[in-house]
């Protein structure tokens, strides 16, 4: 009888151990979606409401042909670039081209700075990014008749959260 109460309670002992583990042992709360990128929303640079780019639209990051952040969009009013936590400033070249064959190029000088952020000591770094200041060239409308008129911070902060960063302003007709 004495080595059945024994038994009886190792049993119980091992079935409340593993009931112990497993509530103990929960789901890491990670964000799913932990890409931090840079949120860009287009406007008309003389109506100042958002617009939907017509003309197609590739950027890239100068000095390295393959990387292309965004491929030959048409349609859109926002998209998201990545942001280097290697270097202080990212160099981006943005490629419009219409359907009638022209196309032109504009760059944007992004500087900022970037720092490690952690969520829950489980899960992995993030970098976000505080932008510092942007610079842009705009290529004559001659070549083109889109070119980037003025960009305006909305948001220094770039973190997972899905909030405009920068209000590029397109211009598409000479002014006078």
């Amino acid at each position: 009888m004495r080595n059945n109460l024994l038994s009886l309670l190792r049993r119980g002992c091992g079935i409340a151990m593993a009931a112990t583990l497993t509530v103990g042992c929960t789901n890491i709360d990670c964000p799913l979606d932990n890409v931090v990128a840079m949120t860009c929303g287009l406007y008309d640079a003389g109506s100042r409401q958002a617009l939907t780019l017509e003309d197609s639209l590739t950027v890239s990051i100068a000095g390295s042909k393959d990387t292309v952040l965004l491929n030959k969009a048409i349609g859109m009013k926002t998209f998201q670039l990545p942001l280097r936590y290697t270097t202080g400033t990212d160099t981006l070249l943005f490629r419009f081209s219409s359907a009638t064959g022209q196309s032109a190029t504009d760059t944007l000088f992004v500087s900022h700075t970037a720092a490690v952020h952690f969520d829950k000591p489980d899960c992995p770094a993030g970098v976000y990014h505080q932008l510092v200041q942007v610079r842009h060239t705009s290529h004559p409308l001659a070549l083109m008749p889109l070119t980037i008129d003025s960009v305006f911070v909305s948001n220094h902060n770039v973190t997972y959260e899905d909030l405009e960063n920068l209000r590029i302003y397109l211009r598409a007709v000479v002014e006078h």
